[in-house]
């Protein structure tokens, strides 16, 4: 059986949308959204309270929380650390907005069970590609991966240590990965980052490069898709088009993203350090002793263990500001 863990958070205007392109999945394997509202204050807990009633409760339960998570990632990790939601043998996440090709859950289920055979009990995060679109659902680029610059095959530890490369409505996780994600971290990035840490630490991720889910923008998105454009990227690092902000401010926006990154990285150490393999906890204590070194010795170690971004531009900044 697939749970399909779908957070919800005053998404009135796409919720519907989202939750009928779930339930018209084409596939013979059984499954349940599970809709976890976060204290919404608008229509979001009567529209699903209707589908719930088209749906069945076997087919769309509900969660409503009495006390909200106060954010997205703490809101979908929590419901892998519930006992009453495990069971399931694949979880997929879905954002309140997006919308689901109709074989989206069949084509990863599919990839996800040929890569289970590789290595049966192994944990595993498969995580596919989707098309940009507007509000309209209008298609604005085939695909995020390519529009957002993104590497998906840097998938080691040492990389996602740094950068991410998974989106949360693009996951599928099997059994053997939720039961490593049982504690909430104090501190993380994003679920999805903390997923393909813990994934890449004890299992593996992979990337199914098909677009199988519309990713729609529009402004009120918790995290966008902004365009990656190195021009732009390099322009802003040499100060010369900051978008309304200060050198001092963006240097200070770059300086607390490395920090979150570090906190992420102390509590991943909290929480998994004594069951780590050798070489992931090696890389893992290398990575928190970064702020500790010369600026030369930060450097050395960046470059050492590959704590590196995927364009060099990138790692230029991060050699400048970690």
């Amino acid at each position: 059986m697939v749970r399909i863990f779908l957070c919800s958070c005053n998404g009135e205007k796409y919720i519907r949308e989202q939750v009928e392109s779930i339930l018209r999945q084409e596939t013979s394997e059984p499954f349940q959204i599970l809709a976890s509202d976060d204290g919404s204050q608008d229509r979001t807990a009567e529209i699903l309270s209707a589908l719930q009633a088209e749906a069945g409760e076997e087919r769309l339960r509900i969660l409503r929380r009495e006390q909200p998570s106060g954010c997205a990632w703490r809101h979908f990790l929590s419901l892998f650390a519930e006992d009453r939601w495990r069971g399931a043998d694949y979880v997929m996440l879905s954002d309140q907005d997006d919308v689901w090709d109709c074989d989206k859950l069949e084509r990863t289920l599919r990839e996800m069970k040929r890569e289970e055979a590789k290595t049966p009990g192994l944990p595993l995060l498969l995580h596919c590609d989707s098309r940009v679109a507007d509000s309209t659902l209008r298609v604005l680029a085939p695909s995020f991966v390519r529009y957002q610059r993104m590497s998906p095959e840097r998938n080691r530890f040492s990389q996602l240590l740094v950068q991410n490369n998974v989106v949360g409505g693009a996951v599928m996780v099997n059994a053997a990965l939720s039961e490593l994600l049982r504690e909430v971290p104090e501190h993380a990035v994003m679920h999805d980052q903390w997923m393909a840490l813990v994934a890449s630490a004890f299992g593996r991720v992979v990337f199914l490069p098909e677009s199988l889910y519309c990713y729609r923008q529009h402004g009120g998105n918790v995290l966008g898709a902004a365009k990656g454009s190195r021009l732009w990227e390099v322009l802003g690092r040499l100060g010369l088009l900051r978008n309304g902000k200060s050198r001092a401010e963006m240097d200070a926006h770059s300086r607390s993203v490395y920090q979150a990154l570090f906190l992420q990285a102390e509590d991943f150490l909290r929480i998994y350090g004594a069951a780590l393999p050798e070489r992931e906890r090696g890389v893992l204590r290398a990575f928190l002793a970064i702020p500790e070194k010369s600026r030369i010795g930060k450097a050395v170690q960046i470059l050492r263990y590959g704590f590196t971004y995927n364009m060099l531009h990138r790692t230029a900044g991060e050699l400048m500001f970690i």
